[in-house]
């Protein structure tokens, strides 16, 4: 992989992070605990879309993907998706 390749990759990957975020004021154990289990909770999501996704991809070009556009395709579809539900916490619904 190139350097812009990888860069971006890392960039993916903390955008994702920073959207799975969840941050309790003066606890920072509570925050750490909470923010594992908001990824683990949105892990099944994102990885049924890829599956998916990857899946559909495959079939119409006959080639197999690469690993780091999986993991691309997955960190996308998690960030969609702890945007969404980043706004259903962040307006009291959660």
């Amino acid at each position: 992989m190139k350097k812009r390749e990888v860069l971006s990759l890392i960039v993916l990957i903390v955008v994702y992070v920073l959207f799975s975020f969840r941050y309790f004021p003066e606890d920072s154990l509570k925050t750490a605990v909470e923010t594992l289990l908001q990824i683990l909770k949105v892990a099944p999501i994102c990885m049924g879309g890829t599956i998916l996704l990857v899946t559909f991809l495959q079939r119409t070009s006959g080639q197999k993907l690469l690993w780091d556009r999986v993991v691309r395709i997955y960190l996308t579809i998690g960030v969609m998706a702890e945007f969404i539900f980043g706004m259903y916490d962040f307006l009291g619904k959660g």
